[in-house]
């Protein structure tokens, strides 16, 4: 193909230059005397925090379970330009999810930590729960556990002060969710003041002159105001708006793009017009805003209360239906088209409180918060071919739509026992929740069998098309469901220092649920302090994390011109996800879904051998049993069998959510911090993080259903997503150095090897060799309060190989050099470079 590349063009949009001229307008308002910040000698590990450590400020060398706490300064030298890269960038076991997500799962992206994906973490800001998106990931990707996380997208970057992240399971101290461990955003409280960024970046190619590089222009702003008694308002705003790129590759020369005639190409197909489709990062324009506030009423009572509420419109594109396809109608789109698909949230989450420092010897925190997130599917520059030609263009899908209330008193004490030198501290607590989630039916032309048939004359003469929008079929009337259950909890944490070096916790939980029951949970931590340099730390606990509602009750249908993974031609399917009352789930072996239950082990030690030196070294091991997994693509004549046997249809896909295995997840995170001070030739920090992870399946659960057919609920594919999507290593090295006004930033990483698996055949696996990827940002102070960094990710354009011819061949698209595998660690786009300006007053 002649081009399968193309190098960028510097362009500089409305956007940049508004938000560079508000900065520049900062800049001339900013205080003369304000310094900026210089590395500091001070040890990371002598950080107070709040997570994990209900009771007391505890330092992070002295907290028993491993947390690191990245500062607003670390997320913005790491040079992301969200805090869910950042975190990936600072935290060792905290990797993004792999796999392609499809249309709606581009919109969000999900996380791990630990090996375990979003829904096995927690997050919550200024220590209250965070609502999860309304979205769920159910196509073939790493992430298809059906997982709904928290949007961290979603928070603005400007509010947060730092970020508390526990390696280690939670649930006993914070219920479920924190099988993994928990993320703790604090948000800034700042009185007066206030910071602003503008940031402008782009990818350096993109395939096949689609997508415009992922050009991302954003504008954060923080300002803080005084109120009475001390109080203090800050309110925060980030925009971001961001071009779609595009990595995929042309129509391969054995796929006909147009009716053939005569048996010969259609003049049309040359190697330029063969570049249809486009993937890559969406077209998305976010807005978020927040605000922290406290109001102290007297010495003994404040409110305080927080929110944020944010807008995102998100469009990726669908796979390219060609002209000849018979998703297509040729009077409509005459060479074929690529159907558009738009997610649209409005996202909001308000925390309201009080809390008293004294009532009765009992420090107490009374909070409501609730959150809401609704995403609207629409499917544009589209049609429904079984409506024919008069087929409307664009179609609304419906909506998701997820809700959160949750309700918390916190009690804290301490108790002179008489039986130790120093107190027991003591914390118990109340919680009720409620959670909600909600489908809306799409419009009618979106999900509508119009019996449209092909006429006489047609090459397609007697055919009908599948039903509904290409790609991503409308919510119809029986997907439409509202649902709800509650949860009620307690819980009750002590902490005791035995001796003046060994230190103690024991927590427990109880929690009922309206549809699942009762269920408790338990931790028990302790630390050793050998020496002031050296201590030793360990926990053991027990989690339980009930099926999200979206796991329980999603269902939707996705039809696709596609490759078939038996025949290697191209096909109309229709791949139903379905609840587990569906009858064709029930008929191939879906049950009601039983809540995930883990145990969890972890040791480590921290060191600090020198002044200027800290480790921290922790090994870990998560069992779950019942966990929760979304079936392989259940297809093929032993399936069509099974769904005739029972009265059903049998020419349909399909895929269910259940209790599939039992995994297990070992690993060791190792992090180190180095600071050396070079006297008159600056300042320097080195830092080395790495995890060490493997995963396995201790026992599949295939359904009694399909036993016999040779077919398997778990197939290689998902096993894979399991055991080998993430790097089994991951190992970087960052040096940053500072001299007067400049600093410079380097960070080295190494991703050991990925495989995704394929269903079929291991000949159709993706390979991704282990690869090093180099980070590199320049910052220069241009004033006291004026910084300017210029950088780049991946500066050397480090891309995963490409499919081998047979993988490319039976890929679920028609698809032609390049192709890189969406498991890639590091992404599939190459280098990205970007100029950013800071402004403080």
């Amino acid at each position: 193909m002649s081009r399968p590349h193309t190098r960028f063009q510097p362009r500089l949009s409305l956007l940049s230059a508004g938000i560079l001229g508000l900065c520049a307008q900062q800049a001339a308002l900013a205080e003369e005397n304000a310094g900026h910040p210089s590395a500091t000698t001070e040890t990371a590990l002598q950080t107070v925090v709040v997570t994990g450590a209900r009771d007391s400020g505890r330092t992070v060398a002295k907290s028993l379970a491993p947390i690191d706490v990245i500062s607003a300064d670390d997320l913005a030298r790491s040079g992301k330009q969200n805090l869910r890269d950042a975190l990936a960038a600072s935290v060792p076991s905290y990797t993004n999810a792999a796999g392609f997500t499809g249309g709606t799962g581009l919109s969000v992206k999900s996380a791990t930590l630990r090996g375990l994906g979003g829904n096995h973490v927690l997050v919550l800001v200024n220590g209250k729960r965070r609502h999860n998106t309304s979205l769920i990931f159910v196509q073939t990707a790493a992430t298809a556990s059906g997982q709904s996380p928290a949007d961290l997208d979603l928070i603005p970057v400007s509010a947060v002060d730092h970020v508390e992240v526990l390696r280690d399971g939670a649930a006993a101290q914070y219920g479920s969710d924190a099988i993994a461990g928990v993320i703790n955003i604090i948000l800034k409280n700042n009185h007066s003041g206030g910071s602003a960024s503008a940031l402008y970046g782009q990818y350096s190619d993109r395939v096949g002159g689609k997508g415009n590089f992922g050009a991302r222009g954003q504008g954060q702003i923080n300002q803080g105001f005084e109120l009475p008694n001390d109080g203090f308002f800050s309110l925060s705003a980030d925009i971001g708006i961001q071009e779609s790129s595009n990595v995929a590759g042309a129509v391969p020369d054995r796929t006909s793009i147009y009716f053939r005639q005569n048996g010969q190409p259609d003049p049309r197909e040359t190697s330029e017009s063969r570049y249809r489709q486009q993937l890559g990062q969406p077209r998305s324009q976010t807005y978020n805003f927040g605000y922290n506030a406290e109001l102290p009423l007297n010495d003994a009572y404040t409110l305080y209360s927080f929110s944020t509420v944010s807008h995102r419109n998100s469009t990726s594109w669908g796979t390219y239906r060609t002209a000849n396809s018979p998703q297509n109608i040729v009077s409509v789109y005459p060479d074929g088209f690529s159907p558009r698909f738009v997610v649209e949230e409005d996202d909001f989450q308000s925390v309201f409180g009080v809390r008293n420092d004294d009532l009765l010897g009992w420090h107490w925190d009374l909070s409501t918060s609730y959150g809401y997130n609704n995403a609207n599917t629409r499917n544009e520059r589209s049609l429904n071919p079984s409506l024919g030609p008069d087929s409307p263009r664009d179609m609304d899908g419906g909506n998701l739509i997820a809700s959160q209330w949750t309700n918390n008193l916190d009690l804290t004490r301490s108790f002179d026992t008489g039986l130790f030198a120093k107190p027991l501290n003591v914390s118990t607590g109340l919680e009720f929740r409620r959670d909600g989630f909600e489908i809306q039916a799409g419009e009618y032309a979106s999900y509508a069998d119009g019996g449209y048939v092909f006429p006489a004359g047609s090459p397609l003469a007697g055919q009908r098309p599948n039903p509904g929008a290409p790609g991503l079929v409308g919510f119809t009337p029986a997907d439409a469901h509202n649902y709800s259950r509650t949860n009620t909890a307690g819980y009750i944490d002590f902490s005791q220092s035995l001796t003046e070096k060994w230190d103690m916790s024991l927590a427990g939980r109880f929690e009922h649920y309206s549809d699942f029951g009762d269920t408790g949970s338990g931790k028990l931590s302790t630390r050793y302090a050998f020496t002031p340099a050296f201590a030793v730390r360990g926990t053991v606990s027990n989690g339980f994390r009930a099926p999200s509602l979206q796991q329980q009750y999603y269902s939707s249908s996705l039809t696709a011109w596609r490759t078939s993974p038996i025949t290697g031609l191209l096909e109309q399917a229709t791949t139903r996800y379905v609840t587990v009352d569906d009858a064709a789930g029930q008929a191939l072996g879906a049950k009601a879904l039983k809540p995930e239950r883990s145990m969890n082990y972890s040791l480590g030690f921290v060191a600090t051998p020198t002044e200027n030196l800290d480790i921290t070294v922790d090994l870990y091991q998560i069992d779950i049993k019942d966990r929760i997994l979304q079936t392989s693509n259940l297809q093929g004549t032993a399936v069509s069998n099974v769904l005739a046997s029972h009265g059903l249809d049998p020419n349909q896909i399909v895929s269910y959510f259940g209790n599939l295995a039992d995994t297990r997840t070992r690993g060791i995170d190792l992090v180190a911090d180095y600071r050396y001070d070079l006297g008159r030739y600056g300042k320097t920090k080195w830092t080395l993080l790495s995890n060490q992870s493997l995963q396995t399946i201790e026992k599949i659960k295939e359904p009694a259903a399909l036993a016999g057919t040779g077919v398997s609920a778990v197939g290689r594919d998902r096993q894979g997503n399991l055991t080998s999507a993430y790097p089994k290593n991951t190992t970087s090295l960052t040096a940053a150095w500072q001299l007067g006004d400049f600093d410079v930033t380097l960070k080295e990483t190494r991703y050991s090897q990925v495989v995704g698996r394929n269903q079929i055949s291991a000949s159709r696996d993706e390979v991704i060799r282990p690869a090093f990827v180099t980070d590199l940002s320049l910052g220069y102070y241009l004033s006291d309060t004026v910084k300017l960094t210029v950088g780049g990710e991946n500066i050397f354009g480090r891309r995963p190989q490409q499919l081998n011819d047979e993988a490319k061949r039976y890929y679920y698209f028609p698809t032609d050099n390049p192709t890189y595998s969406w498991y890639s660690p590091y992404g599939l786009e190459g280098a990205y470079y970007f100029a950013k300006v800071d402004v403080s007053w």
